[in-house]
């Protein structure tokens, strides 16, 4: 199982490389961080047993947070 910390910065990796209809990056750098930065890492651990990385930075995309 990956850690916290990996587990974190692969949600940021996908968040940062995700673009719309266009090509365009759907979120800026600091957009992407403050969603990432905005789960503890006790919610990180929790959501490592059911969803993936991939999985995560869908549903903050999919959320309106940003």
């Amino acid at each position: 199982m990956q850690d916290v910390a990996a587990y974190r910065a692969k949600i940021l990796q996908v968040l940062t490389e995700a673009k719309d209809a266009n090509g365009s990056p759907r979120l800026t750098d600091r957009q992407a961080r403050g969603l990432v930065e905005n789960l503890s890492d006790q919610e990180l651990e929790d959501g490592m047993l059911f969803n993936s990385p991939e999985e995560v930075a869908e549903l903050l995309l999919e959320s309106g947070l940003a």
